[in-house]
């Protein structure tokens, strides 16, 4: 930065430095100068002050650019780290294409804008000031009338700057929804494609595009007659400056040389006024991309390590849940208002646990909240009789082993993929983990073997075949506790029947969570959950199961009556 002040302080000197030699020329040929300067001196001393103004500009932009772009891309990591902390509640409110657009091209607005006032806009309030103050110096008379036109130009200014300004966020509101459109239709193409066969239409696009252009054409008229009024405003004060001038060489009050030069600066002005107005414009857009990202990154994450909280080397996995109560964060007008309504169990260390019910019974928020991925609105959460705040978050997401209801993998390579949870597995220790799952033989089929580029979500690979990396993933982690969401989502009976072997070969002695519809696999577990709108409806083992429900079946709420009496069979 001192740098760059440096840099613009030289390039100032210089530009203000430029019309002098023509001042030189024509007191000499009027013989006006009590001291002329030959021709030749004077177009030496212009390409020499020009040619030292242009290594001052080269030098200034790449220093001051450079400073620009490495604030603003750090800025832009720090951005994406704070978004990736907001709890999962924040991103199931939000819209994916929303986010992008602030992350991406909000800091992309941001540092040109930047970047804009490091290397333009106080060089120009510079030269402004410099430039008026020759003038004054020069003829205040003749000054004093470009500063009235001058006060009215940046009156101007000011004024359009506001609705600009007013205009560019409504603007970057719209192109925000317009994102958000773009990716939900191609993260759903299939479907798109499927009932909208004319897949290169949408109406909701085509609205939504219409209103951001027509609000970005708003953007570009008001500029544009900024633009213009002001040319206006100053070239009134030049042709003043010309008549009066003239007039006063004239009576002798100045010569034709520092008429000329009067003019020079006069004219010279346009320069900072024109990049005053254009620059209102971009700042109009700059401080409504800078708003936006102002107001997300005040934004607090919801889930934080509390003062205190201790690295978890291991875990014994006993689980109690003390009547917690958890907020539906994706609840609509009307809908269930808790996810889990005091709910309470506990299980000793090493025990399985089938969590089943009907759909939207909170089965996959008991996973979310032992993940600390949801924090309890009422209750606490207990593991190994500490409360889960107790620890950090990383330490104890690091001591749990996750399997998801679908395989999601990176775009990365497959040892990339396998070991996010473990960074420093050796190859022999993924080869190892890989033929446990069953899946060593499909991985060293594929061109590069653990280098092989899954491609986007993996889709390189069938659902199979990705539920065997994620399941691999998962046990190269090591995780004391197991959360297991419907892992044979997708599979046909074969395939789901190898799954379930594997992960109950992988979590033998463990403790694990297990979300299921699969009557199958929750007959082989130790202890049933069953929930039912949010709250507990059974919990305990098997044969309390089926007592329970052979003695007084109509304690079991009706909707799920049904799916007990499969998992009772």
């Amino acid at each position: 930065m001192a740098g760059g002040i440096v840099l613009t302080v030289l390039l100032l000197g210089f530009r203000l430095l430029q019309p002098w030699p023509l001042k030189w020329i024509l007191d000499g040929l009027t013989g006006v100068g009590t001291q002329p300067v030959s021709p030749e001196w004077s177009a030496a001393g212009f390409l020499a002050v020009t040619g030292m103004a242009a290594a001052a500009e080269y030098g200034q932009v790449m220093v001051l650019v450079g400073l620009g772009n490495q604030v603003l891309y750090r800025f832009r990591t720090h951005l994406f780290r704070h978004v990736l902390q907001q709890s999962l509640a924040f991103h199931e409110r939000k819209a994916q294409g929303e986010l992008l657009t602030r992350v991406v091209y909000d800091t992309t607005r941001l540092r040109k804008g930047v970047n804009q006032v490091l290397t333009r806009f106080f060089q120009t309030l510079l030269t402004f000031v410099a430039t008026v103050g020759v003038l004054f110096w020069v003829d205040p008379f003749l000054a004093s009338v470009m500063g009235v036109l001058g006060a009215m130009a940046l009156a101007i200014m000011a004024k359009s700057s506001r609705k600009v300004k007013r205009a560019a966020k409504k603007n970057r509101r719209r192109e925000g929804k317009l994102a958000a459109l773009v990716a939900e239709e191609l993260l759903a193409i299939r479907d798109v494609q499927t009932f909208r066969p004319d897949a290169s239409e949408s109406d909701a696009f085509a609205r939504v595009n219409a209103k951001s252009l027509k609000q970005e054409g708003k953007i570009r008229r008001l500029g544009s007659l900024m633009l213009f009024r002001v040319e206006v405003v100053m070239s009134i004060g030049v042709a003043l400056v010309l008549l009066l001038g003239s007039r006063r060489v004239a009576s002798g009050d100045i010569t034709a040389g520092e008429l000329v030069l009067f003019v020079s600066y006069a004219t010279a002005l346009y320069t900072p006024f024109f990049r005053f107005a254009r620059q209102s414009t971009r700042m109009g857009t700059t401080l409504a991309s800078a708003h936006r990202l102002q107001k997300l990154m005040s934004r607090a994450p919801e889930i934080v390590d509390l003062p205190g909280a201790v690295e978890v080397e291991r875990l014994s996995g006993a689980v109690e849940f003390r009547s917690v109560s958890v907020l539906n964060s994706r609840s609509a007008q009307g809908s269930r208002r808790w996810a889990l309504r005091k709910v309470a169990f506990s299980t000793p260390g090493g025990e399985s646990v089938a969590v089943v019910g009907a759909n939207g019974a909170g089965k996959s928020t008991i996973l979310r909240t032992l993940l600390r991925l949801t924090e309890p609105k009422k209750g606490e959460i207990l593991i190994d009789g500490h409360p889960l705040p107790h620890f950090t978050r990383s330490s104890l997401r690091g001591r749990m082993s996750v399997v998801f209801q679908e395989g999601v993998l990176f775009g990365l390579s497959v040892r990339e993929n396998l070991i996010l949870g473990r960074p420093g597995a050796t190859d022999e220790e993924i080869l190892e983990t890989l033929a446990r799952v069953g899946a060593r033989d499909m991985v060293e089929r594929l061109p590069d073997g653990l280098d092989t580029v899954v491609q986007k979500a993996g889709k390189l690979l069938s659902a199979g075949e990705r539920q065997r990396l994620t399941i691999a993933r998962a046990l190269l982690t090591d995780g004391d506790v197991w959360l297991v969401d419907e892992p044979t989502t997708g599979l046909d009976v074969g395939g789901a029947d190898a799954v379930i072997a594997i992960l109950r070969e992988v979590t033998r002695g463990k403790t694990s969570f297990w979300v299921t519809h699969d009557p199958r696999l929750a007959a082989q577990l130790d202890r049933i959950l069953l929930l039912h709108e949010g709250e507990v409806a059974f919990f305990g083992t098997r044969d309390e199961f089926q007592a329970s429900v052979s003695d007084d079946p109509m304690r079991i709420p009706e909707p799920i009556r049904s799916s007990i009496e499969v998992t009772r069979s």
